[in-house]
């Protein structure tokens, strides 16, 4: 029963339209932040194994 009650809840969600919608220079600004996230994250990882 909680299933079907997030489900309609996400589709309800998913209905409304989105304020701002992101041109391609947004998409492309937003996927090198998140490699450079991802690249820091697994550097600090093989520097410092002994924290994971």
């Amino acid at each position: 029963m909680k299933t079907m009650i997030f489900t309609v809840g996400m589709m309800s969600l998913a209905a409304v339209p989105a304020p701002v919608p992101m041109n391609s220079s947004n998409w492309y600004t937003l996927g090198a932040f998140i490699a450079f996230v991802l690249l820091a994250y697994l550097m600090y990882s093989l520097i410092k194994p002994e924290n994971f």
